[in-house]
């Protein structure tokens, strides 16, 4: 559900937004619709009734896991295209290097 932001340009676009439980409210169900701050540009702030649009300032960055994860160092949950040549799995190799338990 969308809602209107004014920009700097003055121009209202329809920004996507959540309900969220309003702050004072007293009663029983009252909430407010809130813009979803997702943009890399833009921030939304309240500004009376309404919101405005406001320039981000800094930079934002992706979160990246600090150390690769677990399954990273296992060679069949790799991309093919990352595994080597030489690292095929035995069901492509054949049946003539399965032995049988028995």
């Amino acid at each position: 559900m969308p809602v209107f932001v004014e920009f700097p340009d003055g121009e209202c676009r329809e920004v996507p937004s959540q309900l969220r439980a309003m702050q004072q409210s007293i009663g029983l169900g009252e909430f407010e619709q809130v813009p979803l701050n997702c943009d890399p540009v833009w921030k939304y702030e309240c500004a009376g009734t309404g919101w405005i649009a406001v320039l981000r300032k800094g930079q934002l960055l992706p979160l990246r896991p600090q150390a690769p994860a677990w399954w990273q160092f296992v060679k069949l949950m790799l991309d093919p295209e990352r595994r080597s040549t030489n690292d095929t799995p035995v069901e492509e190799v054949g049946e003539s290097r399965l032995q049988s338990a028995a």
